[in-house]
């Protein structure tokens, strides 16, 4: 598949809506680049939105439509990109029959793997692979279902500020997006014929995705994120949010802990530990990722979100699981100035394609 003929023709302004802030980029997509010409983050209130839930949507509308109004946004046409525990995905074996028959297929077997009430969801569903079993020929179906009322309330608060909402998208499937659009991650590592373990650390959450070959494998959420991070150092240090982050931007190496500064490396320990509860999490989503088939497996973990600046992390990441790590700092084919650790999310939205 060409993703590129499947590019937005204007300009776009791609939202990644979350629990600690709104990540916000603008921007067109040409036939060469991803080229983004404005970027920036609303802080979002504390306790407004939880988990992919609009919990405050006065607040919510107030911050946005602040700094909408304060930049002067001219481009309306809005790409949502938002994550949850309540979105399920799930994966679904299926005799081979043709695409047009998948969906009148899975119509019998949904209730089994989604315990909802499923008139409540809405579902979409992407072919993931095929195999034989038996010499019987099999499709695996990734299965995606968004409640409804999660939907409805965030197009309705875009809408109520004067923007046009085009597209919902899921968050793994923005990164699964920009991995087989790009080449090279970081100039040097390749992307064709590589598993990812993609894990985005956010304020919340983690959400963990396998992608293989450019396509979303499977995804989960873990509900350990910096905030928990946070509170493990806050139960032994009182540190000011100001004290706290730059306790955290101090930290040279977390998978190092130097013995001679002895509160340093209490603070290092702490933060490591935290992070070790979160890889114990992980670790049992590639597990069950391994035990799917006999071949799987994971070239390459690629880290982002807000807590992934951590210095050293990649080296935990890789000591731990004993697979390759690296934090995405760039992807070529895209004309971006910013921190693409923050950004990577709505910049993967703003591709699109059949799925």
């Amino acid at each position: 598949m060409n993703l590129k003929s499947f590019l937005p023709k204007r300009k776009i302004l791609s939202l990644d809506i979350g629990s600690y802030e709104i990540k916000a980029v603008e921007g067109k997509v040409t036939k060469s680049q991803i080229r983004i010409d404005n970027f920036f983050t609303i802080p979002m209130p504390k306790g407004a939105y939880v988990n992919g839930q609009i919990m405050d949507r006065d607040l919510i509308f107030y911050v946005m439509n602040e700094e909408i109004n304060n930049r002067k946004l001219k481009t309306k046409d809005v790409y949502l990109n938002i994550n949850s525990p309540s979105i399920i995905t799930r994966e679904i074996i299926i005799p081979k029959v043709e695409p047009e028959e998948i969906e009148s297929v899975l119509s019998y077997q949904l209730e089994d793997y989604i315990p909802m009430n499923l008139d409540d969801y809405i579902v979409q569903f992407k072919t993931i692979g095929g195999f034989y079993e038996d010499e019987v020929e099999k499709l695996n179906i990734l299965i995606i279902a968004i409640p409804k009322e999660m939907v409805k309330n965030h197009y309705d608060l875009l809408v109520d500020l004067g923007l046009s909402p085009l597209v919902l998208d899921y968050q793994p499937n923005s990164i699964a997006k920009l991995i087989k659009y790009t080449d090279y991650i970081n100039y040097r590592y390749p992307t064709e014929n590589i598993t990812f373990a993609t894990i985005d650390i956010g304020y919340d959450s983690t959400k963990v995705s396998i992608i293989k070959n450019g396509i979303l494998q499977l995804s989960r959420v873990v509900e350990i994120g910096g905030k928990y991070i946070d509170q493990s150092v806050l139960n032994f240090y009182e540190y000011t949010c100001e004290e706290l982050q730059q306790a955290k931007e101090g930290i040279n190496d977390i998978s190092h802990i130097d013995g001679e500064d002895l509160d340093y490396s209490r603070l290092v320990s702490i933060v490591k530990n935290a992070f070790d509860t979160l890889n114990e999490k992980i670790e049992i989503i590639f597990r069950y990722y391994f035990t799917r088939e006999m071949d799987n497996k994971i070239h390459t973990i690629l880290l982002y979100g807000g807590s992934s600046n951590i210095g050293g992390l990649p080296n935990l990441f890789s000591n731990y699981f004993d697979i390759p790590s690296i934090k995405v700092e760039s992807l070529d084919n895209i004309s971006f100035q910013g921190d693409m650790t923050k950004y990577i999310n709505p910049i993967g939205s703003m591709i699109r394609s059949e799925v």
